[in-house]
């Protein structure tokens, strides 16, 4: 039996994975749906909407760095496998550790540097639709945020990957079956 906190926190990081998955495909559903109209308007009706560009440029920013963070949650980003396993295995395990610490450092700069920015630009306005330009900045603070919360999880052996917080009953059934094996 898992003791209550734990269960708490497993619920609370589902909950924040799923929020951040369904604003990263929402993200990307509008975008599709935004840039088709778009050239549907260009093309078809000979008058594109004046809007659509600045939408998706918004959709756009907030879409890649959501993917920021769930590829840090994932393990997924190429560059440091890359550039990792090219080395000798015990350096590997140097450069693998450290990993989530420099991920943690870049999830501080994205907050610290992202919250000036979406400060700074909160009183300009995006002229085509209106927004406050810190809409797009935004994005950066809420991926540090991220970013910080997948890199401590990972420093302390949490992990993060998709279905690694599923129910307790689920992981006790999948250590029943590697048991099995």
């Amino acid at each position: 039996m898992e003791p209550k906190s734990q269960a708490v926190t497993r619920r609370v990081l589902r909950a924040v994975d799923r929020t951040t998955d369904t604003l990263a495909l929402t993200g990307l559903a509008s975008m599709v749906v935004v840039v088709s109209w778009q050239v549907f308007g260009r093309y078809v009706l000979s008058a594109s909407p004046a809007w659509a560009p600045e939408t998706a440029l918004v959709l756009l920013a907030w879409l890649g760095l959501l993917g920021v963070a769930i590829g840090v949650r994932e393990h997924a980003h190429i560059g440091v496998t890359f550039v990792a396993d090219r080395l000798p295995r015990r350096v590997r395990a140097v450069v693998l550790r450290l990993t989530p610490v420099l991920f943690l450092v870049f999830g501080v700069y994205l907050v610290v540097q992202g919250w000036d920015f979406t400060q700074m630009t909160m009183n300009s306005t995006m002229p085509a639709t209106g927004l406050p330009t810190a809409v797009q900045y935004a994005a950066m603070p809420v991926t540090g945020v991220l970013v910080c919360v997948y890199s401590a999880l990972q420093m302390l052996n949490v992990e993060t990957s998709r279905g690694a917080l599923a129910t307790p009953e689920a992981d006790e059934e999948k250590a029943e079956d590697r048991d099995d094996r």
